[in-house]
């Protein structure tokens, strides 16, 4: 159910955020970041996430997977948290989607990993997907992931997630043998996920102190030195 400020120009949609216990997390970042400094970042990505969701206005949300604390954090937050669903993330994804298709309502996909997500870029993913009939894919800014997957129900059985190495132009070209018309929404909120140390300087570059504010606290000491090869 959305709120009455989307509900007017929006279909129903069920977003679905997929995680990995904590101490999987972020491991490109071992390099430079202590397990407890990886844990609480990403939590509070997560956090960022979750609470772009609930401004938008969509309700219910899903976060699947994960542990004890993305559980607490997600119920804190008004999510529905269950245990994983499939074998690997696809799967869930696809699971999760099936679901959806049964409820007769859209299904959307987000990663936990957006800090600069804010409520306007869902709401805005959302109304651009429903004047058209088509999937709506977000891409990651670099890395050739994707960053966004939004479903009309009744084209949930013609199209598959395949997220992993080169995401979007697998899903570009899923849609097209499927016969599935797509469009694509760009935003910086949806462009930029974080992976690696490399992204961790840009977006400290673009939002000096973000590190802290989404770890709620100083972050300890990281490790800058180049690695060698």
């Amino acid at each position: 159910m959305l709120t009455e400020s989307v509900n007017n120009d929006n279909p129903s949609v069920l977003p679905v955020v997929p995680m990995k216990p904590l101490s999987q997390c972020k491991t490109r970042l071992e390099r430079i970041m202590g397990p407890q400094d990886r844990e609480d970042l990403t939590i509070g990505m997560l956090r960022r996430v979750l609470l772009a969701i609930r401004g938008a206005g969509v309700d219910p949300f899903w976060v699947i997977g994960g542990d004890d604390r993305i559980r607490n954090l997600s119920r804190t937050l008004g999510a529905v948290w269950m245990e994983d669903l499939g074998r690997n993330l696809n799967d869930t994804i696809t699971k999760a989607f099936e679901s959806a298709r049964l409820r007769e309502v859209s299904a959307l996909y987000l990663p936990g990993d957006l800090p600069f997500i804010r409520p306007a870029d869902i709401h805005q993913l959302i109304r651009s997907a429903q004047h058209q009939h088509n999937v709506t894919l977000s891409p990651a800014r670099r890395d050739g992931g994707t960053n966004a997957i939004l479903v009309p129900y009744d084209l949930i059985p013609y199209f598959r997630p395949e997220l992993g190495s080169n995401s979007f132009r697998k899903h570009v070209g899923t849609a097209a043998r499927m016969g599935v018309s797509v469009a694509f929404y760009y935003s910086g909120g949806m462009g930029f996920d974080l992976d690696d140390g490399s992204d961790l300087d840009e977006y400290e570059h673009m939002e000096p102190g973000l590190l802290e504010r989404l770890m709620g606290r100083r972050p300890g000491d990281i490790n800058r030195t180049p690695l060698q090869l």
